[in-house]
């Protein structure tokens, strides 16, 4: 046993912070954490993972559980397999790329299924994860920070695990596509021959703030987005410099801000050079992107995604459809190939005019966008509150509803006015399963049924989890 911390054996009760305990590890919690347990008392265990026999140092403790950071490990879990990004120790992104795929789609089977049964009291069919083609390069968008190290070395890349304000040098992000990576070693060096200072996030000086890169994986279109503080003429060299060497690049844009959030995305935009936007298919149609547009992250699994959502609305040709939260038309254009009508309501004035500019590009008319929060919309547009003479304006039939929210979920309103609305369908796609559950468990008190339930790994070896839960109205 090391010398150290005194080390306390699992059967030793009353976990303190400092502690050094000796572990195994049990299971993985939603987010990532192993989990083991002292006496019944759960500790949870950075950098474990289930069979993982380890050391590891309490370094927080609440009254229900602790939260440990494992420093050595014992004995190597079965699923354990070799990690391929260099930088696994110190990114909290892919903190589960040691366990193996198809365990790791097995935990996040089980964490949906506990998550539904625990905070939505939902008895639902939890059907087999949808796993991902490709494990890495995967993900068509990333956004890298600048700082600076000890000596004020200028730094590009991702944060710390652990800290806002410390951004690493990348070498190679094996989530991120090649050209990604690339990029970010360009920018970097020429940022530092060029004298470009970092933001400084404390005292709030300094240019540069963020990189942005997106590549559109069916067309190999790419997007470089600059986050800065004002503009600078060197901006412009490095754009022109970018677009000789990568001939990929379609793209080269400057967010500007000055405010204190970190956040990467200006309040004025302007075009460094090439277009505004870059052109990406999705179930054989044309999106064209912007900047600051959502759009999925990982085309493939997108697309497996849209085909899950479309199995819940099981349209036939004849339905109006309402697709809250619709961005840029991603899933709402499909619907309306396989609908009567398609209506999409979104609260960005930009993902909007993406979403109008894509129906225009490919040719389909049964769609509308419109402009609105979601609560208020449906309030006003959809006959849910009351006319001036007290009377509930017209109501137009829906045959279904497809939300997907911000991992925050609906909004209690939006919950009651889609009871209220009562459309005899109503797909969920979310990316937190704690959040569906608790949605999906308020629609179940009322009048829908939740039918069933299906992951879709979009995010390989991270923790993240996405679902489509399809639900009928009772009746």
């Amino acid at each position: 046993m090391p010398e150290g911390p005194a080390v306390a054996r699992a059967a030793r009760p009353g976990v303190q912070r400092g502690q050094t305990l000796e572990l195994t590890v049990e299971d993985l919690a939603f987010g990532g954490a192993g989990v083991s347990r002292v006496d019944g008392f759960v500790v949870f265990v950075e950098n474990g993972l289930p069979g993982d026999r380890v050391l590891a140092t309490v370094y927080r403790r609440r009254r229900q559980y602790a939260e440990a950071r494992a420093t050595e490990i014992l004995a190597l879990s079965p699923a354990r397999v070799p990690a391929t990004c260099t930088h696994v120790g110190i990114c909290g992104g892919c903190r589960l790329q040691a366990l193996d795929y198809a365990e790791q789609l097995g935990h996040k089977e089980r964490q949906v299924r506990e998550c539904l049964a625990h905070l939505g009291r939902v008895a639902a069919l939890v059907q087999p994860a949808v796993g991902a083609p490709r494990h890495f390069h995967y993900r068509n968008k990333m956004e890298y920070s600048f700082g600076a190290d000890a000596d004020g070395t200028l730094t590009l890349g991702l944060h710390r695990r652990g800290f806002f304000d410390r951004p690493f040098d990348l070498e190679r992000c094996h989530i991120a596509t090649p050209v990604s990576s690339e990029i970010v070693a360009f920018v970097r060096d020429f940022a530092r021959q060029a004298g470009l200072a970092p933001y400084d996030l404390r005292r709030h000086t300094g240019l540069l703030r963020f990189l942005a890169v997106r590549e559109a994986a069916r067309t190999g279109q790419v997007m470089v987005n600059v986050v800065a503080s004002e503009p600078h003429p060197a901006l412009e060299t490095l754009a022109a410099r970018l677009r000789e060497r990568f001939p990929a690049v379609r793209s080269v844009l400057l967010n500007l801000t000055r405010r204190k959030a970190q956040v990467a995305v200006g309040e004025e935009e302007r075009v460094l050079a090439g277009s505004p936007t870059i052109l990406e298919r999705l179930h054989g149609l044309e999106f064209e992107i912007s900047s600051n547009s959502f759009f999925q992250t990982n085309t493939e699994q997108a697309e497996r995604l849209l085909d899950v959502a479309l199995e819940g609305l099981a349209l036939t040709g004849a339905e109006t459809v309402l697709d809250l939260y619709s961005g840029t038309g991603t899933f709402t254009l499909p619907i309306a190939r396989r609908a009567k009508e398609a209506i999409g309501i979104e609260s960005s004035d930009v993902a909007v005019a993406d979403a109008a500019r894509n129906a225009a590009r490919n040719g389909i008319t049964n769609v509308r966008f419109v402009r609105g929060e979601a609560m208020e919309e449906l309030r006003d547009r959809f006959g849910l509150g009351r006319a001036p003479d007290g009377a509930p304006p017209p109501r137009p039939p829906l045959d279904a509803v497809l939300v997907d929210p911000p991992r925050a979920g609906l909004h209690p309103g939006v919950v009651t006015r889609l009871i209220h609305l009562g459309a005899p369908r109503v797909v969920y796609v979310s990316c937190n399963p704690a959040t569906l559950a608790r949605d999906l468990g308020l629609l179940a008190e009322s009048r829908y049924r939740v039918e069933w339930v299906r992951p879709v790994d979009m995010f390989p070896h991270t923790p993240h989890i996405e679902c489509v839960a399809s639900l009928a109205r009772n009746g």
